[in-house]
């Protein structure tokens, strides 16, 4: 019995190291541009700078699985543009996430990003968890290097009296994959 399954997991292992044999570690940095407003009426405005982490694979021909976190060390000032309600600036943040996606050829890739997001709102000094979602598309500029763009929604809590912040991001970045 031993040996069976000393057998199975042997071939187990050998087939899961066939699957992901094109899987990468990466590091990249991007930057953004945030719009929204929240469920009052606050209007946001930021330009985060992201730094990022991740590995990720094809799992066969066409489809991909990544796994990502990132830090947003400081961001331009999202403040309320509406007299009447709080203004509220996040200082930092940090994120971690899933990416499954589609190659939509051997060059390009599509994905979801599905993640959680904390950041600290410095004008009530408040950290917050927040969930994201999002949807992104990477394309080779060379064999390590690829360029990347994407929109992440984010959605918090309560954040004191500025109500329950959403932003939207529009970010375009770069990609370095050690291969």
């Amino acid at each position: 019995m031993f040996k069976k399954i000393v057998i199975a997991s042997t071939i187990l292992a050998m087939s899961s190291s066939i699957a992901f044999a094109n899987a990468s570690p990466y590091v990249g940095a991007a930057l953004g541009v945030i719009t929204n407003t929240s469920t009052t009426a606050n209007s946001f405005r930021g330009g985060p700078v992201d730094f990022f982490a991740g590995y990720g694979a094809t799992i066969n021909t066409n489809t991909y699985l990544g796994a990502e976190v990132f830090a947003t060390p400081f961001t331009a000032t999202i403040s309320n543009s509406s007299l009447n309600a709080a203004s509220i600036k996040t200082t930092y943040s940090y994120s971690a996430s899933i990416l499954p996606g589609v190659m939509f050829s051997d060059h390009t890739l599509g994905y979801v990003r599905a993640g959680v997001v904390k950041s600290h709102f410095s004008q009530v000094s408040q950290n917050k968890t927040g969930a994201q979602l999002g949807l992104g598309m990477q394309t080779n500029l060379t064999q390590d290097v690829d360029l990347r763009a994407e929109y992440v929604f984010s959605a918090y809590g309560k954040v004191s009296t500025a109500g329950s912040p959403r932003t939207d991001a529009f970010k375009l970045g770069l990609v370095y994959k050690f291969e």
